[in-house]
């Protein structure tokens, strides 16, 4: 067999996560691992229902959302995973439960290894403050052009 014939057709995601590695991003995450990736998926991830937060409430099934910069991800049969380093943004950014959208979320921060969510949602994030926090409650703030 040729190598062409062993390589696997590129989705949508694949293009997506290609023209954002190095970039800061948030994800919509099914479950996610802290530790460091060696070029190897962790062992075990903790899902949205298994996670407590730091001011040890739980999660509860909430949406999750992870934001941080885009290392490196690969796609098994039908799963998306992502290597995310801590965000490039200085300004302060949401970390715990937020009312993100409209609705209420948990928002975490890299570095961790995620498995994203089905439906894929992947964004870049805003470089300026005032558009990150504009982008946490507004659905389309991203696209908002001032005149």
């Amino acid at each position: 067999m040729n190598e062409e014939t062993l390589q696997r057709p590129k989705w949508p995601i694949d293009l997506v996560l290609d023209r954002l590695t190095g970039y800061d991003i948030r994800v919509a995450a099914e479950a996610f691992s802290p530790a460091g990736w060696n070029g190897e998926l962790p062992g075990r991830f903790v899902s949205s229902h298994e996670l407590i937060l730091p001011d040890n409430s739980k999660a509860g099934g909430l949406p999750l959302f992870f934001e941080g910069r885009l290392r490196r991800f690969c796609r098994q049969i039908g799963v998306v995973y992502v290597d995310l380093e801590a965000p490039g943004l200085v300004a302060e950014v949401a970390e715990g439960t937020f009312n993100f959208r409209g609705k209420i979320a948990v928002i975490l921060r890299g570095p961790a290894v995620v498995q994203l969510s089905f439906p894929f949602k992947v964004e870049r994030l805003p470089e300026e403050a005032c558009n990150y926090w504009a982008d946490l409650r507004l659905p389309l703030a991203q696209f908002d052009l001032p005149f």
